[in-house]
């Protein structure tokens, strides 16, 4: 083969590789993206989504736009999501409590393991339990002996299936019962709480903690084996008379199933680059997150888990889909 030819192959070559390696990173996102919260503004859900957002606007140089769609325990906002173009510019800001829809909602219109695509975990943290600033007592032990001789008479407030079924889970354990009172938002629960609406709930610590700080309400543990550096002062639940009651919460992002997986790709690999900078681990800490990257495959197999850990819990309490 003469030195022309060869040139000439080689040339061909490199040019086909190009072309290959264009293909396989996607010119994305050429245009604004939506990030779509099922929760209103002001919680934890939003604030740290708003912090991801505005990294990956800078990242990106497009606008990454947040659309609050609370409501029906987050189905409005995921069957907005898994309905959407499957291109990868509409991802739903993803709840723990996804995997609790099926729990809630008798026909969602979708299904949260077929019709989303997982991306990555972003965020986890640990809730805790906050009740009234003048409720006569100061453990999670002594709020169920409370409850008990109270029946009929607790409200707990809830803003998501995962929080319900964090609270009613521990009523099972401790032997105690509370009348679930649900709201379409962290803070609007909470503001219920410290308006004497409802007697307890479970809340991230990012929302409970100013207003822990302010004497505005009490916090009697958190679901955890351990205490948090952001709030050392707050037992755990080992320590609380709840020993063994573990339970956290997170976020992450999904997108409509059939989004070409070079784009998820490209999602995955970007978001976790933002996850990584030392900026957004301390900002997230200081909401009382850690910063929680996964594979899209890591994160499909969390989701699957939490549709399956409240089964049991729904049962007991005879909770019937809406």
């Amino acid at each position: 083969m003469n030195k022309s030819l060869t040139h000439t192959l080689t040339l061909a070559l490199a040019a086909t590789l190009a072309m290959a390696s264009a293909q396989a990173q996607p010119d994305f996102p050429n245009k604004a993206v939506k990030l779509v919260v099922p929760f209103a503004p002001g919680g934890s859900s939003d604030s740290s989504a708003r912090i991801l957002a505005e990294q990956l606007s800078v990242k990106w140089k497009q606008p990454v736009i947040i659309e609050n769609k609370p409501g029906a325990n987050g189905s409005l906002a995921a069957s907005f999501v898994a309905k959407s173009p499957a291109n990868g510019y509409t991802i739903l800001y993803t709840p723990v409590s996804i995997g609790t829809i099926k729990l809630f909602v008798k026909s969602p219109g979708f299904d949260p393991l077929k019709d989303l695509t997982p991306v990555t975990q972003v965020a986890r943290g640990d809730y805790v339990l906050n009740v009234q600033k003048d409720l006569p007592v100061n453990t999670i032990g002594e709020f169920a002996d409370y409850a008990r001789n109270n029946a009929g008479k607790v409200f707990h407030g809830s803003f998501g299936g995962a929080s319900q079924m964090a609270f009613e889970q521990l009523a099972g354990m401790l032997k105690f019962k509370a009348i679930d009172v649900p709201y379409r938002g962290e803070a609007p629960a909470f503001a219920a709480l410290i308006g004497g609406e409802t007697h307890a709930m479970f809340s991230t610590l990012t929302t409970a903690r100013p207003f822990i700080e302010a004497g505005r309400v009490k916090a009697l543990g958190l679901a955890s084996k351990s205490r948090s550096p952001l709030a050392p002062d707050i037992k755990s639940a080992d320590e609380s008379g709840a020993k063994g009651f573990h339970v956290d919460f997170w976020f992450g992002l999904t997108v409509p199933a059939g989004t070409p997986p070079e784009v998820v790709q490209k999602l995955n690999a970007d978001v976790n680059e933002v996850l990584a900078r030392a900026e957004v681990k301390e900002r997230f800490l200081g909401m009382g997150l850690s910063a929680a990257p996964t594979s899209p495959q890591e994160f499909g197999k969390i989701i699957k888990y939490e549709s399956e850990r409240w089964v049991d819990t729904a049962r007991r309490i005879g909770l019937q889909p809406q």
